[in-house]
């Protein structure tokens, strides 16, 4: 049946927002679990010391820098399995997974090499103190053999996501984040025999944590009723050119647009980072606060990209449309309060972290930008999905180009050295050039949307 807009507005608002919840909560609490071990580190590498916070910190932005960055390639399989799955190609889904998981566990060992080579030049570019940096250095290497799991989890997830069932994704990501917190303890203070750690254990604790779900979760494909059906284990082949250039030309341009957000961020650190480990430490404790966050506009944006997707893949092109409007909505409300409790929580949520007095201090400021930006983070995420859903990745790349590294990095540093605002002038250039991209990608979401009803391609 052809969804019709013209009846009940009210009802159709709620019924597509209920369809996208049912892809994005479950979403959005596996995603908080796998930030929620970012989340641990942080807090308890910070009951560790000082020094251990800002290594874990530093090293814990880097690796993400790495990991969202490949994380645009498992993400380009969510509007093509979704498409093939609306169209009920299930044969052409099959193959498409099976492809896609092969170029994700690939990416993953280039990102191990990439992750332990960068551990040589940190070592010279860092001046402090010898444990701080052994730490930070030894958190990567152990952190990295996680990478291809946690890659491929984001891609077991997409797969989720295409056919409608991400609770098993849920459940699996909420174990894994109870797991981490022992691991993590026993690991920091050596216990049971174990050498003490300390911040470098978190990273030995949560490549731990990345393989034990993606097996799971895998082993729940291949055994569950409903995801059975698909075959997904049936018929592996090995890659092929022919099947992989697909999923690389939607892919790149993703991993380019997230490593221009992720890296924003993670310059900001680097370039501050011999100012004192109070700005470096309190950056990362405001930054771990905002990923959990951010956890509801990346869900939403994952979701309406499927949902996107599997309209199209069944040639309803006006529901395509309508939902960005939906989504877009839902996860603008939603910012909105986010952005108020942090304003007024700010002073309690840097204290869960640390009882220093100047990095509360630091950290509590910084949330106040964050509180500011958060609707306009929202917005762009969402619109960025939707996009994606439509398979367009290369215009919204331009766009994040130009608003996170000449707005955001660029002004910033400006701001920052030349101003002299320091740390608070890059994150007032965050708030401009977050707004800049939410209303350029809101702007040509709507020309896109439009453009693919007016002349009836997909």
């Amino acid at each position: 049946m052809l969804f019709d807009l013209d009846k009940q507005p009210k009802r159709r608002f709620f019924y597509e927002l209920y369809l996208i919840a049912v892809i994005a909560m479950p979403m959005m609490i596996s995603q908080l679990a796998q930030v929620g071990t970012g989340f641990v580190d942080t807090l308890m590498s910070g009951w560790a010391g000082k020094e251990d916070l800002a290594a874990v910190g530093l090293g814990s932005g880097i690796f993400v820098t790495i990991l969202i960055t490949l994380f645009g390639i498992p993400t380009a399989l969510n509007p093509i399995l979704s498409q093939s799955f609306g169209a009920k190609r299930f044969d052409v889904m099959r193959r498409e997974a099976q492809q896609g998981f092969f170029l994700c566990a690939i990416v993953g060992i280039v990102g191990i090499v990439i992750l332990w080579l960068l551990c040589i030049p940190l070592q010279n570019i860092l001046k402090w103190s010898d444990y701080a940096i052994k730490t930070t250095v030894w958190y990567l290497y152990a952190i990295a053999t996680g990478l291809p799991a946690a890659i491929l989890h984001r891609a077991f997830q997409s797969y989720a996501a295409a056919l409608g069932r991400t609770m098993p994704v849920m459940w699996i990501g909420v174990i894994g984040l109870i797991l981490n917190i022992p691991l993590n303890y026993i690991l920091i203070n050596g216990l049971y025999g174990l050498p003490r750690m300390g911040g470098a254990g978190c990273g030995a604790a949560s490549a731990i944590v990345f393989w034990f779900n993606t097996i799971c979760l895998y082993l729940y494909f291949i055994k569950n009723k409903y995801f059975r059906q698909f075959e997904l284990n049936r018929d592996w082949s090995l890659p092929s050119w022919q099947d992989i250039a697909p999923i690389l030309r939607l892919g790149l341009p993703i991993c380019f647009s997230f490593f221009l957000e992720v890296s924003l961020f993670t310059f900001i650190t680097m370039l501050i980072a011999n100012s004192g480990v109070q700005f470096v430490a309190a950056q990362q404790i405001v930054m771990t606060i905002g990923s959990v966050l951010y956890m509801l506009p990346q869900s939403l944006g994952a979701s309406i990209s499927a949902r996107i997707g599997q309209s199209l893949g069944a040639k309803q092109r006006k529901r395509a449309y309508y939902i960005s409007g939906v989504c877009i909505v839902a996860g603008a409300i939603g910012a909105a309060f986010a952005g108020i409790a942090l304003a007024i929580l700010r002073v309690p949520l840097v204290s869960l972290f640390t009882s220093d007095s100047e990095i509360i201090l630091i950290g509590a400021n910084l949330l106040l930008f964050s509180a500011i930006y958060q609707v306009v983070d929202a917005t762009q995420t969402i619109a960025s999905g939707a996009l994606r859903g439509y398979r367009i990745t290369v215009i919204p790349m331009l766009i994040h180009m130009v608003s996170f590294w000449i707005l955001g990095l660029g002004l910033g540093y400006i701001l920052a050295f030349w101003i002299g605002w320091g740390l608070y002038g890059f994150w007032c250039a965050l708030v401009i050039s977050l707004t800049v991209a939410s209303l350029a990608l809101t702007g040509y979401l709507i020309y896109i949307a439009r453009k693919k009803i007016t002349h009836h391609f997909v």
